[in-house]
């Protein structure tokens, strides 16, 4: 008769875990481990564990990330499971900045509202001059243009470099990947929205009716940068959002 090794750490999160019958369950992202116990001779085996998380299903990095929120509660809306499946599968599947842009460049450019040099050269040449005049550095490679507007195409939305994203307005907010120290997913709109450092006037949103998962990729890809750039930084805290979070900082901010 075999009996049951109890692990009490995920393998792919580092959450808590729970035995359930013959498998151990992450009560944080939710994978699933079957596990062996002792054999019929006595001797202890290593309690294999054979992993039945998919692909875009789960975190898997933990030393990237500091986890506020379980995995599961970001797959309550609709909107909020695309990006969240998205960002999931670029950061644990693809890992590097290189391979999430080309991902984004073969799988979502186009009608979702992202231009880059070789798709639309016009029109990032467009969003590079008055919305976003003097926000990219002589030593910047531009990567990506995102319109977030139906109506207003080049006058509202985001540019993402090598370095640095920058959100359009009457006065652009850059943050350097350097400074990113938070993703605050919004569970709560019907449209998904990433709030870059919990904040309102600088987030990842997406045009009304489109495919929210360039926005996770997009997530993935600034911190795949914020990595590469600096690999002993703080790790980023993946959260949801708080709007009156915001506005304790708007107030400070106005003091």
């Amino acid at each position: 008769m075999k009996q049951v090794l109890e692990i009490n750490k995920c393998p792919n999160c580092g959450g808590k875990t729970e035995v359930r019958g013959h498998k151990m369950v992450c009560l944080f992202c939710d994978s699933e481990f079957e596990l062996d116990g002792v054999d019929g001779d006595g001797s202890e085996n290593a309690g294999e564990k054979k992993g039945k998380k998919n692909a875009g299903e789960g975190f898997n990095k933990p030393e990237w990330f500091d986890y506020r929120v379980e995995y599961k509660k970001l797959l309550k809306g609709h909107d909020t499971k695309e990006a969240m499946r998205e960002f999931s599968h670029c950061v644990d599947d693809l890992e590097t900045s290189e391979s999430i842009e080309k991902y984004i460049k073969k799988e979502m450019a186009g009608e979702n509202g992202i231009y880059y040099e070789k798709h639309k050269p016009e029109k990032l040449k467009a969003f590079l001059g008055k919305p976003m005049s003097g926000q990219v550095a002589a030593d910047e490679r531009v990567l990506f243009y995102v319109n977030t507007a139906v109506f207003s195409c080049g006058k509202h939305g985001f540019l993402v470099t090598d370095k640095k994203i920058v959100f359009s307005g009457k006065k652009p907010q850059a943050i350097y990947y350097s400074d990113l120290q938070k993703l605050a997913f919004d569970m709560d709109s019907d449209f998904v929205s990433v709030h870059i450092n919990g904040r309102d006037d600088t987030k990842i949103s997406c045009i009304e009716g489109g495919s929210c998962k360039p926005y996770g990729a997009i997530a993935a890809l600034i911190s795949a940068f914020a990595f590469e750039q600096d690999p002993g930084r703080d790790k980023i805290i993946i959260d949801k959002y708080d709007f009156d979070e915001d506005d304790d900082d708007d107030e400070d901010d106005e003091d």
